[in-house]
């Protein structure tokens, strides 16, 4: 079982943030998730901020964070928006092609 080495540097709060805004805005969602994942680790490992810079620099984290996670679920709703779109699209190209095959055979 790995050791705490000490606490996490505001710089390396700060590289959480970057992190995050850079793969989020390439819209790499799987690597948001797992800088996620090990951000949540570093903050339950950290416990509450201790210093006023940790907590500033922690504040700045979870507002990125927010920001982010409207970003998602925007895409998110883009998209069902997009699929509901192609299933009714399906449905009416379903429905052509049987007019379709009717028409001929009444052709014949």
């Amino acid at each position: 079982m790995s050791e705490k080495v000490g606490p996490i540097s505001i710089e390396q709060w700060g590289q959480f943030e970057t992190a995050l805004n850079k793969h989020s805005k390439s819209k790499d969602w799987d690597k948001v998730v797992m800088i996620n994942e090990v951000m949540i680790k570093a903050l339950q490992r950290e416990g509450k901020a201790k210093t006023r810079p940790q907590f500033t620099a922690r504040q700045a984290l979870a507002k990125t964070h927010a920001a982010i996670l409207a970003q998602l679920k925007k895409e998110k709703d883009k998209l069902e928006v997009e699929m509901k779109q192609f299933q009714s699209q399906q449905d009416g190209i379903a429905a052509y092609q049987l007019t379709s095959l009717s028409g001929d055979r009444d052709d014949i």
